[in-house]
Order: C-alpha cells, then sequence, then structure tokens
C-alpha cells in the first residue's frame, strides 16, 4: 500500500526559509512542502487550491500580521494544522496565536530539531507548546482565568502588534501603512500602550519595547 503523503504549505516574506524549510524537510519521504507563500494573501489563495494539511507560518508578514492570518486559514480548510515559526518570543505571542487557532510554536532560533518534532507533533494530533504556555492555554479553553504575567499581557491584540513594530523601529506613519490604519489611530494606540505599562512617555516606551522585541527583555524573568 502507498504511503500517503503530508503536505505542507510554507508562509514567511523571506525565500531563504522556503528554501530552508524544503532542505530540512527532505529527506522525510512522507511529508511534501506542496507550495510556498510570501504574504497573507498569497497564502489566502494557495491554501484555497492546494488543500495542504498544515501551514507553517511566520508573524511577521509584508501584508498581514500572522495571528491575523491563522484564524483566515482556519475558514478555508477548518482541519488545517498551524504551525507557528517565527524570531516573535514566545512568551509573548504565543497563547494570542492560540486563541487565533494556531496549534503549535516554534521560534526560529531553535535547533532545527525542534521544528521536526514540532510537525511530528502536530501530524499525530497533539499541540507543540512549551510546557508553561501548554499549560495555560489548556487552562484557558477549559474555562479557567488566568491572571496576566505581566503588563504586557494586559495590551490587546491591536496594541501588542504596536507595540512589536515599535520595537522593531517603525514610527507612527510606518505602522499605519503596516497595519492599514490611520497615523492617528497608531498615535491613540500607542498613548493607551505608554498608560497600560505605566511609562511616562513615548521615548520610554519606545527604549522598552527595543529591549523586549529586539533584545528579548521580558518583564519578570
Amino acid at each position: 500500500m502507498e504511503q500517503s503523503v503530508y503536505r505542507i504549505m510554507v508562509v514567511d516574506d523571506h525565500p531563504i526559509i522556503h528554501d530552508g524549510l524544503k532542505t530540512l524537510l527532505a529527506t522525510d519521504s512522507n511529508i511534501e512542502i506542496c507550495c510556498t507563500a510570501s504574504s497573507a494573501e498569497e497564502a489566502i489563495k494557495q491554501l484555497d487550491a492546494v488543500d495542504a494539511h498544515m501551514a507553517i507560518v511566520d508573524l511577521s508578514l509584508g501584508d498581514m500580521d500572522g495571528t491575523y492570518l491563522i484564524p483566515e486559514l482556519k475558514k478555508i480548510s477548518p482541519a488545517v494544522k498551524i504551525l507557528v515559526y517565527t524570531m516573535s518570543e514566545e512568551k509573548l505571542f504565543a497563547e494570542r496565536t492560540a486563541s487565533a487557532g494556531a496549534d503549535g510554536y516554534v521560534m526560529k532560533t531553535s535547533p532545527p530539531g525542534s521544528l521536526k518534532e514540532a510537525i511530528q507533533t502536530l501530524m499525530d494530533g497533539e499541540l507543540y507548546f512549551s510546557p508553561e504556555t501548554a499549560r495555560r492555554i489548556k487552562r484557558k479553553r477549559t474555562g479557567h482565568f488566568e491572571a496576566p504575567r505581566t503588563l504586557i499581557d494586559s495590551l490587546s491584540n491591536r496594541e501588542l502588534d504596536i507595540f512589536k513594530l515599535i520595537g522593531e523601529g517603525l514610527d507612527s506613519i510606518s505602522i499605519g501603512e503596516r497595519l492599514h490604519i490611520s497615523k492617528n489611530t497608531v498615535d491613540t494606540h500607542r498613548i493607551n500602550i505608554k498608560n497600560k505599562l505605566e511609562l511616562p512617555n513615548s521615548k520610554a516606551v519606545e527604549r522598552f519595547a527595543y529591549e523586549v522585541i529586539q533584545q528579548g527583555k521580558i518583564p519578570g524573568e
């Protein structure tokens, strides 16, 4: 009997990731990267056409944040497994991606074996998150309230998007263009972020965002 092939779509705006994953998975005869996409729009069109079993998705895409793409992919194919593969810190983003429908989360700084382990875990019908994240996700899904661990956890999804882009060095105009919202809306969110994080001014927000996003300094650790 011929072995069935597990079809994977890769969504990342860096072609080197497409090539790297093809090389990494080339020795697995039961896995096939059936297509690649460099944007959310392309991923939506591709998934509708190729019937992939899994999508490996980066969170930083030029036209849409991966957290918003995940539910769109699930609408097209409710059975598709979503594995987030990103530079974004798991402790900040994993629970939010899980709420959006992600089944696993791997940071690009992890050893290559971690990604292969995650793919196999999702193929086996299980979730792949760090133990602490998995515990919090399980409790949330069973109706238990989890208190925010840091002030960053009090940010809404949109505020966290903007906080992340601030940490990447973008100004309000550039953030608005990336998220398809006005500069005034971005500035309003920046004020809310400042207040929720209990920081004195916008420069302090920028410094803190840089430390968290670029240097991985998570408060309370």
